[in-house]
């Protein structure tokens, strides 16, 4: 294992312990869900036994429109999790979206770690690497690697400018990423989506992503972890 594959594996166990043993949920903000209110119906004039909540997305039926988004992935531990999470993606109906698979594109033999169609075997499963990997040596071809180890349905590219900023030795070239973006879009046979991880998608930007090719955006807004606050505190211990 060379010092850049150490370094992934070292940085996705930390991220793990920080956000098992510390306060890393966003201060001060949030989702904004408590300014909308559903209003209510008293007199509904149907069975709730014929309530439908099934939504067809990229070419799975899921039995709610529930999503469990990236997580994690590249170590033995974080392995156990996404298969753990597969299986209640399964059981619920709900699709998955994988961590971030560049370490099995560093080291193939950690690709057991985003292997979870024993687990999920009919859901939607979503393959994931970072966008900006586009800029330091990561390709189409890659990203089709992706979606084979993992026998996924489709790729997302999450968007994580200000984490790799914060981050100890982050890539932090953005430039040209659209571009990138859309040629990964146009080459691969599968729906390729976007999504941040933390701090949300505006409108323009989704308006560009959706122009360049992207076939879904997961706004992934305020509200969870703030990766600024996990990578804060992972250079406060090291």
């Amino acid at each position: 294992m060379n010092e850049k594959e150490k370094s992934t594996a070292t940085r996705k166990s930390d991220h793990i312990r920080i956000c098992l043993d510390e306060q890393v949920s966003g201060q001060g903000v949030t989702t904004g869900f408590e300014h909308y209110r559903f209003r209510h119906s008293a007199l509904p004039e149907l069975s709730l036994s014929e309530t439908e909540l099934s939504v067809d997305l990229l070419g799975k039926k899921l039995k709610t429109p529930l999503l469990i988004s990236s997580m994690t992935g590249g170590t033995e531990q974080t392995g156990a999790i996404n298969r753990r999470l597969a299986e209640a993606a399964e059981a619920r109906g709900w699709g998955i979206a994988l961590g971030s698979m560049r370490a099995a594109i560093e080291r193939e033999e950690l690709a057991s770690t985003f292997r979870v169609r024993k687990q999920a075997p009919t859901t939607l499963v979503i393959a994931n690497l970072g966008a900006v990997q586009l800029n330091y040596g990561l390709g189409p071809e890659d990203c089709r690697r992706a979606v084979a180890l993992a026998e996924a349905d489709a790729l997302v590219l999450h968007l994580n400018a200000l984490q790799e900023a914060f981050q100890p030795g982050g890539d932090t070239d953005f430039g040209g990423l659209l571009r990138r973006i859309e040629e990964v879009c146009r080459r691969l046979s599968v729906p390729v989506g976007i999504k941040e991880v933390g701090w949300g998608i505006d409108s323009d930007t989704a308006r560009r992503l959706t122009d360049a090719g992207a076939a879904f955006i997961d706004v992934a807004g305020a509200g969870g972890t703030s990766w600024s606050q996990v990578e804060k505190l992972r250079q406060s211990t090291r």
